[in-house]
């Protein structure tokens, strides 16, 4: 349980949609990461206050949505599987490059 985070090898599992809009079954993608784990409130897209646990950082341009989950073992090597909460890009200041999207993950007992 790490304040300021720690590097950590995540599973991405992100879900496409077909056609007519449905989720197809998710596909696993190994990313490095940051992981801060800490609880907090955070205010969702909708306006509704969410109760997070984890703060995940993906370097760079990732295709992340709200189907998806990223799983990983912590530090004491358990494993945690989190669910989207919310989803924020980060940019450099002045351009459109996408620095990092940062995820804020709901815990889920695997």
């Amino acid at each position: 349980m790490s304040l300021f985070g720690y590097p950590a090898k995540v599973v991405h599992w992100h879900s496409e949609v077909d056609d007519w809009g449905r989720p197809l079954p998710p596909t696993p993608t190994d990313k490095s990461a940051k992981v801060v784990e800490e609880q907090r409130l955070i205010r969702n897209s909708r306006g509704e206050d969410v109760q997070i646990a984890y703060t995940i950082f993906l370097p760079g341009l990732n295709a992340v949505g709200f189907d998806d989950y990223i799983v990983y073992a912590n530090k004491l090597g358990v494993t945690i599987r989190c669910d989207i909460a919310h989803i924020e890009v980060r940019k450099y200041l002045g351009t459109d490059d996408v620095k990092e999207v940062v995820v804020y993950g709901k815990p889920q007992n695997i």
